[in-house]
């Protein structure tokens, strides 16, 4: 499912000198009004994303100016089909909790990786088994059936124990020699 995002910092209008009422309006429809001399609360994320979303398609499609009732109103709607679902405060989760991306350089720069080491690169669509040469700028040399060939470090990992048991762990060191 493609994620459903929300520019950082979006808010939605509130200003009474403009006629852009949008933030009272929907504090209103969702029961969020503020009592005389309290702070406006905070609009829930799936309202902003609402907004934003149907200011968007507006402003695609050419049309200026303040939102009229019936467009606010069809904002609450799908704000309020956005929180049944639970897309939108899903997705939000999903972004903050991500950890960051993973990356093979690290392993190198620590010295955990020797010339010659098996290693497994995800290539045309499979893990595919392939042998670390040296980095090469941001990209890291493989030598992979027989070519030497630039990955992204996110592409590599070590292998799993017992994955392709039958290539060499090391091509630099000898394998099975018996006198």
């Amino acid at each position: 499912m493609k994620k459903l995002q929300l520019p950082a910092g979006y808010e939605i209008p509130d200003d009474p000198d403009t006629g852009r009422m949008d933030a009272s309006y929907l504090r209103t429809d969702f029961g969020l009004r503020p009592k005389p001399g309290e702070e406006p609360a905070e609009l829930p994320i799936w309202v902003r994303w609402a907004h934003f979303h149907v200011s968007r398609s507006r402003q695609l499609a050419g049309v200026s100016g303040p939102m009229n009732g019936d467009v606010l109103g069809y904002t609450a709607g799908l704000a309020r089909i956005a929180e049944c679902i639970g897309v939108v405060e899903q997705e939000v989760e999903q972004e903050q909790e991500e950890d960051p991306p993973y990356s093979f350089m690290p392993e190198v720069e620590a010295g955990r990786v020797t010339e010659g080491q098996k290693v497994v690169v995800y290539w045309r669509n499979k893990d595919q088994v392939a042998h670390f040469l040296r980095v090469d700028g941001d990209r890291l040399l493989l030598l992979l059936q027989g070519s030497e060939r630039r990955f992204r470090p996110d592409l590599v990992r070590h292998p799993k124990e017992d994955e392709f048991p039958e290539v060499a762990e090391n091509f630099n060191e000898p394998q099975g020699v018996t006198a």
